[in-house]
């Protein structure tokens, strides 16, 4: 079975600047995607291309971001 990727996971994959180029333009197609995906397809694409033209693979665009949550004390 194949897997259907949207178009981030595709730039994400992208192996060239031209296949990240085309990818963007398909996405100027969809009509019903909001302003802020499209900005996410952007910044993904940017930093897609820093990383093909730095060969460095620490950073990597699928690493999730944790965040930890301060216990505060309650005055009385």
């Amino acid at each position: 079975m194949n897997k259907v990727y949207g178009l981030r996971e595709k730039i994400k994959s992208a192996n060239s600047k031209e296949e990240i180029d085309e990818l963007l333009k398909t996405g100027k197609n969809f009509e019903f995607a909001s302003v802020e995906t499209k900005r996410a397809w952007v910044s993904t694409a940017k930093f897609r291309i820093a990383q093909l033209s730095s060969n460095d693979t620490a950073q990597t665009p699928e690493t999730p971001v944790k965040s930890e949550k301060k216990k505060t004390s309650k005055k009385k």
